[in-house]
């Protein structure tokens, strides 16, 4: 009897503390970009492929200076919250000091990547260094990045 209850015990809380997920918080920026990533591959595979851009490719969905853009198999940008990088050319991808690193986040696997790169941060405007993660997900690449602070 004893053995049981204690067996009962332990399953219980083993059950527990493997609900127990941490999220991510912005005080962890390359975990809590990782799981804004995660979120947008969910929304896809539960919403679809249209829900999950018209989604994504609203204003009302930058996070300060978090947002998630979604590119498309040819490497054209398919989702993004300003208007203008929507359709935008995987050869215009060329950071402030002339680093190219569109062949960085096509390079990017089911896995996930990290790209580093300068950007203008949608909150201030400022131009610093961001360090984007990528996946590739059904053909598509979904991405979102947290810039380092001066």
């Amino acid at each position: 009897m004893f053995r049981s209850a204690a067996l009962f015990l332990v399953l219980t809380l083993a059950l527990f503390v493997a609900g127990c997920v941490a999220i991510p918080t912005r005080n962890e920026p390359a975990a809590y970009t990782q799981s804004l990533v995660q979120d947008a591959i969910r929304l896809y595979d539960q919403e679809g492929r249209q829900a999950v851009i018209a989604h994504y490719s609203s204003p009302e969905n930058v996070d300060g200076q978090w947002y998630v853009f979604i590119i498309g198999e040819d490497g054209y940008t398919i989702a993004h919250y300003r208007p203008e990088s929507v359709g935008r050319d995987p050869a215009l991808r060329v950071d402030a000091t002339g680093y190219f690193y569109g062949d960085d986040i096509l390079g990017a696997t089911e896995a996930g990547l990290w790209v580093s790169y300068v950007h203008d941060k949608p909150d201030t405007g400022e131009v610093t260094r961001k360090h984007t993660w990528v996946v590739r997900h059904d053909g598509l690449y979904f991405g979102s990045g947290w810039y380092e602070r001066e």
